[in-house]
């Protein structure tokens, strides 16, 4: 081994020592996370897009939308269009196949009403429940999306039904459906479920990717600008209605939703159940409370 080198290898490790040193150095074993600023701070309720965009007015009451917006390109998106995309045909399309599939898969596990106690709706009333998830379950020591609530009560019974698989969105689909028209309505005032939601916030703005986009770069900085042919709305009401069905990806979860996202942005997606996806499903579920879910749903 050369002089010369040994003493720039010494240069080196003396200048690693000394940057440890100083006050606030970053841990060489924590990735470096750039936010997008400054933090908004959100209203757990969809009335708080009044700030952030201002359309609420136009779409928060579905009996009363002015539908000489829906036919103008540039400004159907103010009805912030997130349980249909035009052309919509309600009478018939994939998502309806879906909910028939959905509920058969849910017949056929419940036959001792197990599974809908292990849901949390004894005695099998499904009514409101899609409503009040995700949801700290202590039994599961964790708060949990309901499709991940699916997938652990399937395994209860025996049956695969893995979260983001097209059964599960499925039978998700079909618990979704007996809420059809009931707000969201789930809690982000206090423990796990205060955390996981300003946890949820801070990913919302966190930068990655080749792009080094975060979520709010679009739906917050970006709102009603184009972006493929298509306009970015608000992150507010967007959960009220998945599953979706997409005509080109047929059903799809809201953490299938995600991974499509972190895929245009560049980003490494990870498996749905994970934990920074059921902490962004937490903060973007509380932007929807006061929202009517609305299924079977059918984007493009």
């Amino acid at each position: 081994m050369s002089k010369a080198w040994t003493e720039h290898a010494t240069l080196a490790l003396g200048l690693m020592l000394l940057l440890s040193a100083q006050p606030g150095a970053a841990d060489p074993a924590e990735p470096r996370r750039e936010l997008d600023l400054p933090l908004e701070r959100y209203e757990p309720h969809v009335r708080g897009d009044l700030r952030l965009s201002g359309t609420y007015p136009l779409w928060r009451d579905r009996s009363r939308l002015d539908w000489r917006l829906a036919g103008s390109p540039e400004e159907h998106w103010k009805l912030n269009w997130k349980f249909m995309d035009p052309p919509y045909n309600s009478a018939v399309h994939g998502g309806h196949f879906a909910l028939d599939r959905g509920e058969a898969l849910y017949r056929q596990l419940d036959r001792s009403g197990r599974f809908a106690a292990c849901l949390g709706a004894p005695r099998g009333r499904l009514k409101g429940l899609r409503t009040r998830y995700p949801r700290y379950r202590a039994d599961l020591g964790r708060v949990v999306g309901l499709e991940e609530a699916i997938e652990h009560c399937a395994a209860a019974q025996g049956q695969v039904l893995e979260n983001g698989s097209y059964d599960n969105s499925a039978v998700s689909l079909y618990i979704a459906s007996l809420s059809q028209g009931l707000p969201i309505a789930i809690d982000v005032s206090r423990g796990p479920m205060r955390a996981a939601f300003e946890r949820g916030r801070r990913l919302f703005h966190t930068r990655a990717g080749r792009l080094n986009f975060a979520c709010s770069s679009c739906h917050v900085r970006n709102v009603g600008q184009m972006l493929r042919g298509s306009h970015i709305t608000t992150p507010y009401g967007d959960v009220a209605h998945y599953p979706v069905y997409r005509t080109q990806y047929m059903l799809q979860s809201l953490h299938l939703r995600l991974i499509e996202c972190n895929l245009d942005a560049g980003v490494q997606p990870l498996r749905p159940g994970s934990r920074a996806y059921t902490d962004l499903e937490v903060f973007l579920t509380a932007l929807s409370n006061g929202y009517p879910v609305s299924v079977p749903a059918e984007r493009h």
